[in-house]
């Protein structure tokens, strides 16, 4: 081994020890299992900056760590030569699926990702199952075990690793003065909003917060994201540690969570603001990314499920329905006022000013529908299981083959019949006991079913609205049409906008959540996808919810798997990939070519 690689394989494996050490003060419960596992990401920058030769030093690192997490045993071989291989896995995925480490364009980030979940998923499974069955017994339920490995270490590989990895590999290109005094000033910023909202309690200062984290990753590109992702999960992780804070609980296992669930989609949602304000060649796709549509839609299904299934029951019994979505759209637009900074917020408002009704009615339209469909489901929740409610606010798919059907988009055929009679018996499958089907006349069936209504009408909105804007100003008319909406609701009943919410800080961890993967992810993919598959096929990810509804049940220990879920689920996917294929439209034709950009000028 040549002496450079020595050294830095010494640097790796005391970085890499250090913090392992580091993070077992976050072990849950005498687990062995870190809240909050930080040398993930050193391990994996390290290797993408230096060569995958060097997983020696993580091995050496590891083993010098070990002591720190108490006695593991028979565990502690297993245990590391799988985080071993889980770093190794994902720095070859990463190159193998060819991202680029500096992050400069939307297709990078997903890859990136992708990458990361490659990497942690088979072999932090295999390392869990070597730690429940060789390592010493935990008190807590075994899905949460399993989901909190397992978010850790995506958390690490994508937070920390990503950030390690910009941050390096840009210092050879230094920005411009004006640049540097800029990003200098956001991130001190946010990192006081970030100080306020999570070590001093201040749950208001939690919406400033993420406004100052958007500007930061728009206006600094990938190195901006960098910095606001490594400031919010840094002051962030303090509330695992130490209690109290948005990401509330009685034990680092429940915190850490809901603190993994939302600060991955936040770090992830950071780049791709990051990558779009980059200004480099393909930051927004000029063609775009057939599967890279399709990827963010699966990921938009599943941020989505997991909303509907666990954090909006819990919302819901404390919060008012109207506060908690008149929040969500009110971070959502904060978000996307954010994103649109760093392409030039001007050029969208001249956008705006052109398009006139083309663009104004049906955007106002879809803001309202997205605004009836999160209501109409947290009422929705009030009177029926959540899983019922989770499958009838899913049918919106079914409900636009029809009206595709009516329109002759959709031509029908033996098997899209098939495809559609799976997904219903999939259904079926996964409502317990299938009450809802004795009760129809329940008025939270109506409501679940109306929100899916609202939900196949703002895809159909969409549809019409893209074709003249960009994303970009599309979301924005969106949201804030929508969380005007909310504000009505809330001044017709009295309520103070955020009162309950901003005096519970534990609750604002949850609506976080709510906000960025239960309004934002779905609402903004579906608008970038629309135009290229239609959507008719757009909404066909809608039936994963159910799916991901029942799994986030399980990991956090509010469902028991049953044959009938086994077959629900296995109904649904066969039902959605026999529809897929049917498929048969002319919607290009109706709407003219797809417009080819995401948040970029217009």
């Amino acid at each position: 081994m040549r002496r450079g690689d020595l050294m830095r394989g010494l640097i790796l494996a005391i970085a890499f020890g250090g913090a392992d050490a580091l993070s077992a003060l976050t072990n849950s419960q005498g687990s062995g299992i870190a809240g909050i596992w930080l040398p993930g990401g050193i391990g994996l920058a390290g290797l993408l900056l230096w060569g995958i030769r060097l997983w020696p030093a993580i091995a050496l690192g590891g083993v010098a760590a070990a002591p720190a997490y108490g006695a593991l045993g028979a565990a502690t071989t297993p245990v590391i030569a799988a985080n071993v291989l889980a770093i190794m896995v994902a720095a070859w995925a990463i190159r193998g699926l060819g991202a680029d480490p500096r992050l400069g364009r939307l297709s990078d980030v997903a890859r990136f990702a992708l990458g990361c979940l490659v990497g942690a998923v088979p072999f932090g499974v295999l390392g869990i199952t070597a730690l429940l069955t060789l390592g010493p017994r935990d008190p807590g339920s075994t899905g949460g075990l399993v989901a909190l490995w397992l978010l850790s270490t995506v958390t690490g590989f994508i937070i920390v690793g990503g950030a390690i990895t910009v941050l390096t590999l840009r210092l050879r290109h230094p920005l411009a003065r004006q640049r540097i005094i800029e990003v200098g000033a956001l991130a001190t910023v946010t990192a006081l909003f970030a100080w306020m909202a999570f070590v001093a309690g201040s749950g208001v200062a939690l919406l400033p917060l993420i406004l100052t984290t958007a500007l930061l990753a728009g206006r600094g590109g990938p190195r901006g994201a960098a910095l606001a992702s490594l400031i919010f999960f840094g002051f962030a992780s303090w509330t695992v540690v130490e209690g109290g804070g948005p990401f509330g609980g009685d034990t680092v296992l429940t915190r850490s969570l809901t603190y993994q669930t939302a600060v991955i989609l936040i770090g992830i949602g950071l780049q791709a603001i990051g990558a779009i304000g980059s200004g480099e060649p393909g930051s927004a796709p000029d063609t775009p990314s057939r599967s890279l549509a399709l990827g963010l839609l699966v990921g938009g299904a599943v941020s989505l499920g997991i909303s509907e299934a666990v954090v909006s029951p819990e919302l819901i019994l404390v919060a008012k329905k109207a506060q908690i979505t008149l929040l969500s759209m009110t971070i959502a637009l904060i978000v996307v006022i954010g994103a649109l900074a760093g392409t030039g917020l001007r050029g969208h408002v001249r956008t705006l000013r052109r398009a006139r009704g083309r663009l104004w009615i049906p955007a106002v339209v879809a803001g309202l529908a997205v605004f009836g469909a999160e209501e109409l489901f947290l009422l929705a929740l009030t009177s029926i299981p959540v899983i019922e409610a989770v499958v009838l606010a899913s049918i919106a798919p079914i409900l636009l083959l029809i009206v595709g059907v009516a329109r002759r988009e959709v031509r029908p055929s033996l098997l899209l019949t098939v495809g559609l009679l799976a997904v219903l018996a999939g259904f079926y499958c996964l409502t317990p006991g299938q009450t809802w089907l004795g009760g129809i006349t329940a008025p939270g069936v109506w409501l679940a079913a109306a929100s899916s209504a609202c939900t196949a009408i703002a895809l159909l909105a969409l549809a019409v609205c893209r074709p003249h804007s960009s994303a970009g100003p599309v979301s924005l008319l969106v949201f804030a049409s929508a969380m005007v909406a909310a504000l009505v609701l809330c001044i017709s009943q009295g309520i103070v906008p955020g009162e309950i919410v901003f005096e519970r800080e534990e609750l604002m961890g949850g609506a976080l959540y709510v906000s960025i993967a239960g309004a934002l992810i779905p609402i903004v993919v579906a608008t970038w996808a629309v135009p290229l598959l239609g959507a008719t096929r757009v909404a066909a990810f809608e039936v994963l919810a159910p799916v991901v509804a029942v799994g986030a049940a399980l990991a956090w220990g509010e469902a028991a798997i049953n044959a009938w879920t086994v077959a629900g689920v296995t109904l649904v996917v066969v039902g959605l990939a026999i529809g897929w294929r049917a498929h048969v439209g002319s919607h290009a034709d109706a709407h003219g070519p797809p417009e080819p950009r995401f948040f970029g000028h217009s």
